[in-house]
C-alpha cells in the first residue's frame, strides 16, 4: 500500500517538474518587445511653427 502511495507521489512530482521545465510554452513564443513592423522615416511629418 505504501509503495502505491510513493509511486503516486513520484508521478506527481515528475509531472510538475516536466511541465515547469518544458521550454515549449506559449508564453515563450509571445515576446511583447519585438515587433516585425518598422517605421518608414519618409512618412513622418514634423510640424513647423510659423
Amino acid at each position: 500500500m505504501k509503495t502505491k502511495f510513493y509511486l503516486y507521489i513520484l508521478a506527481a512530482a515528475s509531472t510538475i517538474l516536466f511541465v515547469s521545465c518544458n521550454p515549449d510554452s506559449i508564453a515563450d513564443e509571445d515576446n511583447p518587445y519585438e515587433t516585425e513592423q518598422t517605421v518608414d522615416g519618409r512618412k513622418i511629418k514634423i510640424p513647423t511653427h510659423g
